[in-house]
């Protein structure tokens, strides 16, 4: 499962420590729970690599992936590459004409 949180590390981790963050699965308290693998994506400024939070419910033992805001599940590109793709072709001025 994936969490969608802020795309501020230092926040999701004083969240994740004070018991903040809800599981999906049941409504139990996240904790820290190590980091899912490595992504590489790509923003405006280029590449980044990612290795996203993982957390697990202090009830239901469910793991989850903290992925931040600014990207989406299964996407290689940033959100805002995203959305400046669609508002070209929706102009006419995409990849193809």
């Amino acid at each position: 499962m994936v969490l969608i949180v802020w795309n501020d590390p230092v926040r999701v981790e004083r969240e994740l420590r004070e018991g903040n963050l809800s599981c999906p699965h049941c409504d139990g308290a996240l904790r820290p729970w190590g980091s899912s693998r490595a992504r590489t994506l790509r923003s405006r400024s280029g590449t980044a690599e990612l290795r996203p939070r993982r957390a697990r419910c202090s009830l239901c033992a469910k793991t989850s992936v903290l992925l931040p805001d600014v990207w989406l599940l299964r996407r290689v590109d940033e959100v805002a590459v995203i959305g400046a793709a669609l508002l070209a072709k929706a102009t006419g001025t995409g990849h193809r004409k």
